[in-house]
């Protein structure tokens, strides 16, 4: 085959074969190559690039041996992290995005493209901040003016966020809140809130003691209590407060922290309010459950995440701004590429080059609409809380805290324990029970949940390894939670002879 037909001619049968090998995927579970690190590096040894190129045909026999070590995120009895199955339309969808390779930080490489994400960030802006048509239709494609912008997840969205509130302190030079009579910055929030506000204020240059992460109450929310004590704490020492995070949604509990008394205590401090909902936003959507974020809506700037509930595929996070001019805060130009005079959104994005995904969100919107997204939204919040109803009914297990959206967090009693109070030495052989079977299940590779280690407040500040399912996948039917369950209780039993036998 020559070079250039790589580029100018499709392999029909090379279709073929990746559909096949896909089908045959999506019909197994990790126990086809259970994961065990030595084989799975034996196999991937080779650090040197190939002299030559091999043909099509010959790379789908490489692809035959690497795909069955993929992880299963579509089997219904893995249930352990936050990454969705997606829908059937997403293949052929992501092969034309792929080919067309638009670059929507430029209008000059995106086109139309750039249009649809502000299209895509308005309808997103709706759901949170319910304005009116005249606000849309003033703001959406306005020069000078940014609802949201896209990133590649989360963590960027979360970023972004801080640099903006930094940005709306002091400019970009820290330096001016000496000026201003401070000794440092800080961000509050729980110890709940996710490790890219770490990175963040890393990266504006405040380090990761410029994070603080208060207590939580009872139900794994920001307290209160602990927020005020630590605002004055702040008032003593001169340290410029330069965001309040609100949780809406915790990656351990699903918890939601107390948003609309967040929401007050910003305003009356004249703090930057952020709610990380990359997990919980797409609760808006379920009329029965929306309830869960009232405040949210006062938040400055929200993050979410595509990849989670809103079933797109991994690299698709948004931040939105509740004032459309915020984005100007940290605008950037190049001369080459990204002018005063265009609408180019790399002008508010800390990512330059970037593929235009938000092409997925329309798709999703326009399939699913809003009465799928609250339908899958409902079915999941459902499943969490039945699976939570089975793990309370048996004395092989303890639920650590009432499901509040899909997640749950829990942990599995050994025989000779159940029925105990556990005190600190005990709740340690729990620990070292509960890693040894979340390994167990995962080598295994039938069914799966992830492990978290967090303190609950019916054990004080001891640490516990808890077990972490995810109900996101809405084939989980009630027969694939009996089973997982069943799993944990038999690997139990016999993880259990060897470690107190």
């Amino acid at each position: 085959m020559k070079l250039t037909e790589l580029f100018t001619q499709p392999d029909p049968d090379f279709g073929k074969a990746m559909t096949a090998l896909l089908e045959h995927f999506h019909h197994s579970d990790d126990s086809q190559a259970p994961y065990q690190r030595g084989s799975f590096t034996h196999q991937l040894d080779q650090s040197c690039m190939p002299a030559i190129g091999i043909s099509p045909r010959d790379y789908l026999a490489r692809l035959t041996t690497l795909v069955p070590g993929a992880s299963h995120l579509t089997s219904p009895r893995y249930m352990g992290h936050m990454t969705a199955p997606l829908p059937a339309f997403t293949a052929e969808l992501s092969r034309l995005l792929v080919m067309l390779n638009q670059n929507p930080m430029k209008m000059e490489s995106s086109r139309l493209l750039s249009f649809l994400e502000r299209e895509v960030l308005a309808k997103l802006h709706r759901l949170v901040y319910r304005e009116d048509d005249a606000f849309y239709a003033a703001h959406m494609h306005a020069k000078d003016a940014a609802l949201g912008v896209m990133t590649s997840g989360g963590t960027i969205a979360n970023v972004t966020a801080l640099w903006l509130a930094r940005n709306r302190a002091c400019g970009d030079n820290l330096f001016a809140l000496a000026g201003q009579g401070y000794r440092g910055a800080v961000i509050l929030g729980s110890r709940l809130m996710h490790y890219s506000f770490d990175k963040g204020m890393d990266l504006l240059g405040l380090g990761a003691r410029s994070v603080w992460r208060l207590d939580t109450d009872e139900h794994n929310r920001l307290s209160l209590a602990a927020l005020e004590q630590a605002l004055q704490q702040c008032r003593e020492q001169k340290l410029k407060v330069l965001a309040l995070v609100g949780v809406a949604g915790s990656t351990d509990f699903g918890s939601v922290d107390p948003l609309p008394e967040l929401a007050a205590i910003a305003r009356r401090e004249q703090i930057h309010f952020h709610v990380d909902a990359a997990w919980g936003g797409p609760t808006l959507f379920s009329p029965r459950y929306q309830g869960l974020l009232t405040g949210i809506e006062h938040a400055d700037t929200v993050t979410l995440d595509g990849h989670k509930q809103l079933l797109v595929p991994l690299g698709t996070g948004m931040l939105l701004c509740r004032q459309p001019d915020l984005m100007m805060t940290v605008k950037r130009e190049a001369p080459y590429a990204i002018r005063a005079t265009s609408f180019d959104q790399g002008r508010f994005t800390l990512e330059g080059t970037r593929p235009a995904n938000a092409l997925y969100l329309d798709a999703a919107f326009q399939m699913l609409g809003q009465q799928g997204y609250a339908q899958l939204i409902d079915a999941n919040y459902d499943r969490a809380r039945r699976m939570a109803a089975l793990i309370d009914a048996s004395p092989a297990f303890e639920l650590m805290s009432a499901p509040v959206m899909n997640l749950l967090s829990y942990r599995c009693i050994p025989s000779h324990l159940q029925g105990q109070e556990p005190d600190v030495a005990t709740n340690e052989e729990i620990n070292l029970f509960n890693v040894a079977l979340q390994k167990a299940q995962r080598a295994e590779g039938h069914s799966f949940v992830s492990r978290t280690q967090r303190a609950v407040s019916r054990y004080g500040e001891q640490p516990l390894t808890l077990l972490r399912a995810v109900l996101l996948n809405p084939l989980i039917e009630e027969a694939d939670i009996r089973a997982l369950l069943d799993d944990q209780v038999r690997l139990g039993s016999q993880i259990a002879s060897q470690l107190f036998e």
